[in-house]
């Protein structure tokens, strides 16, 4: 036991020195850092003096919602910290600590055990959850392939730990081999795969939706090629397709996807497939809520390619920080500051 427990500690501070090393500078690098702190933590446990268990035991709590807070601020497209997801976090975290003087988890079952400890278990597998989904929802939608690359890192390496401690944990399944095991692994994995992709594995995805400030000025012949036949295809309006994917326009324009995805990120500049299609619908409706003043918005946004007015809405307002009435109505004159 103490000899893997000492091994997955020693991998644990090499990831933490690669962390520290490439990634300390963003928040996502931080986050990570807080996810080896507890899972620190979750190996010291069983080795704690009894007295001081409680602290270590607090700490490691934590895991789920670090694990949901990495999943946000890498793939969430617009990162919501402050929200009903946000707030399960922090319960699954504060209420074991406000509970444990007065009540334990394996005490008759009371509304003090359900709030101080059944609520917050439930949440943190709700949290995890939240967190896969931001891995594995728009998967092919991901331009930029070192992301894609984390997604997949992500999902099997941090998530299989976190998820594995947070359910050995909840169910008071003891091992003395397994955690250290585990967490070797999981943090050797995640050092390695750090030190080969540097900072493109988990860069921040700030204006993810906007052009690149200063995409490729000499893309190469094939490049040029795929992306002329791409605007051709766009001028007949093939944007407009209703729950358009890569994979159908790819289809359309008889370009491979992985040739695709590369002249939309790096000829372009988007890093998100949906992004660089709302960028083309919304251009459209935005002349045809100036020069036709008289259809309505639903008919405008139904005929770009939209399924529904509220999500015609939430993509203009993104784009334009204004609804398309408010657009209508100011004659098409953006905020500044947008």
């Amino acid at each position: 036991m103490h000899l893997l427990t000492g091994f997955g500690l020693g991998c644990l501070c090499l990831l933490s020195v690669v962390i520290l090393r490439d990634f300390r500078h963003s928040w996502i690098g931080r986050v990570f850092l807080l996810i080896v702190l507890t899972s620190v933590a979750f190996l010291l446990d069983p080795l704690v003096d009894p007295q001081w268990r409680w602290i270590t035991s607090d700490i490691q709590t934590a895991l789920p919602g670090l694990f949901w807070l990495l999943c946000e601020l890498t793939f969430a497209r617009r990162p919501k910290l402050i929200s009903i997801w946000g707030a399960m976090a922090v319960y699954s975290f504060i209420a074991p600590a406000v509970a444990r003087p007065f009540v334990g988890p394996d005490d008759p079952f009371a509304p003090g055990v359900f709030l101080g400890w059944s609520l917050g278990r439930y949440f943190e597998y709700a949290i995890m959850l939240r967190g896969f989904w931001h891995v594995v929802s728009h998967w092919r939608d991901d331009l930029v392939e070192a992301r894609r690359r984390a997604r997949l890192f992500i999902l099997l390496v941090v998530g299989g730990a976190v998820g594995w401690a947070a359910v050995t944990l909840n169910m008071g399944w003891s091992d003395e081999l397994m955690p250290g095991l585990v967490t070797a692994i999981a943090a050797f994995l995640a050092a390695s795969f750090l030190i080969q992709g540097r900072q493109g594995v988990l860069e921040v995805t700030e204006a993810e939706s906007m052009p690149a400030a200063n995409p490729p000025s000499r893309p190469c012949v094939e490049q040029g090629a795929d992306a002329l036949q791409l605007a051709r295809t766009m001028e007949q309006g093939y944007y407009r397709t209703e729950r358009l994917t890569l994979a159908m326009l790819s289809q359309a324009t008889e370009i491979p996807e992985y040739r695709l995805r590369r002249v939309i990120n790096q000829t372009l500049g988007y890093r998100n497939f949906n992004d660089y299609i709302n960028q083309l619908r919304i251009a459209d409706a935005s002349r045809r809520l100036l020069r036709e003043p008289e259809t309505p918005i639903l008919n405008i946004s139904l005929d770009v390619g939209y399924r529904t007015l509220s999500s015609f809405n939430r993509a203009f307002r993104e784009i334009t920080a204004m609804t398309p009435t408010e657009y209508r109505q100011a004659g098409g004159k953006v905020p500044a500051d947008n």
